[in-house]
């Protein structure tokens, strides 16, 4: 796609996501008018006086603001690592699951929960085990494949396979008054414990795996060619392959630990992206940021929107993104790149 094209659709996106945001203030079970929020944004910067219930503002404040942040965040987060694991892999069925993030993390947030830990410990073994087993698949690769990619893909496979047995076990374990009620929510996902605090958490992972992907942009695109071909041009294929499963994975891990398990946005809206910026990983990356913000933020509002009742946020996501994906099937059949 020329950047003349590009450029516009990428403006008009990022537009639309911030327009969106300031909408969502307003949707939940209390109603904020837009005259309303914009007064507290100009309290906060002494340019207005309080008419408003002071609880308003702690809703808008410390309860749908990091919220949103967070829903663009994790959004954002696991379509960039969809996008990049795709690129790197060549096959459009990737997710950033692939290399048994979501199960290690799975496993680590139950074994935290069954011994009746506190929120940030839930986190923090969700955030060890997602990493340890993306790097348990890692070295199964390296031992029994020189690093190939389909054996990092079937070492990922086995990971998988093997923390979700463990997690099987803790269920059975688990008190079914407290722990498994807790288990099986947070396995399918939810924004609604998010706060300042993990927002703090999680920009400095995600700045720095951005930053790490946004400079080698380039070898990653030439890379998605083939690793001869990459090989040809002068890229560092070992150097590369480490960066993107790097950055990929500490921003799924991180994802992951704050809001669950939350399906098929690291999968789908890659897809999407290609649709309107063609196959090219640097264009890729930084539409598939503001395209999985923008989605997440759209299906979080949806399940804030209903009255009396929170769906979870994971179980949404599939039922939305399981019959989109079906849509890319033809697509994907002839030829996805």
């Amino acid at each position: 796609m020329k950047t003349g094209h590009f450029l516009p659709r990428l403006g008009l996106l990022y537009l639309m996501l911030i327009i969106l945001c300031f909408l969502s203030l307003g949707i939940g079970r209390y109603d904020l008018a837009p005259s309303v929020i914009v007064d507290i944004f100009l309290h906060k910067l002494h340019l207005t006086t309080p008419y408003w219930d002071p609880t308003l503002e702690t809703v808008l404040l410390d309860v749908r603001l990091p919220r949103i942040i967070l829903a663009v965040l994790v959004g954002g987060a696991l379509s960039v690592s969809g996008a990049s694991y795709q690129t790197l892999f060549k096959n459009p069925m990737v997710s950033p699951t692939i290399l048994g993030v979501s199960a290690g993390a799975s496993f680590g947030a139950a074994l935290a929960m069954i011994h009746n830990e506190v929120w940030w410990q839930i986190q923090f073994f969700a955030f060890v085990f997602g990493l340890s087993a993306v790097l348990a698949a890692y070295l199964i690769a390296w031992l029994f494949g020189r690093q190939e990619l389909t054996v990092m893909i079937l070492a990922g496979i086995i990971i998988s396979s093997l923390f979700g047995a463990l997690l099987s076990i803790l269920k059975l374990l688990a008190d079914t008054d407290n722990a498994l009620p807790s288990i099986v929510f947070w396995l399918m996902g939810s924004l609604g414990r998010g706060s300042t605090r993990d927002i703090l958490i999680m920009l400095p992972a995600l700045l720095f795996s951005l930053s790490l992907l946004f400079v080698f942009r380039y070898p990653i695109n030439a890379l998605s060619a083939g690793e001869e071909e990459a090989t040809t041009l002068g890229v560092n294929v070992f150097l590369i392959k480490a960066v993107v499963i790097l950055a990929a994975t500490l921003m799924t891990v991180v994802a992951v630990c704050i809001c669950g398990i939350v399906g098929w946005i690291g999968l789908v809206v890659p897809h999407m992206a290609r649709i309107l910026v063609g196959a090219s990983y640097p264009k890729l990356f930084v539409t598939s940021f503001g395209l999985g913000g923008l989605c997440l933020l759209v299906i979080d509002n949806v399940v804030r929107g209903i009255p009396d009742v929170e769906l979870p946020l994971g179980v949404l996501t599939s039922l939305i993104g399981a019959p989109i994906f079906v849509l890319f099937l033809s697509r994907i059949r002839k030829g996805w790149l």
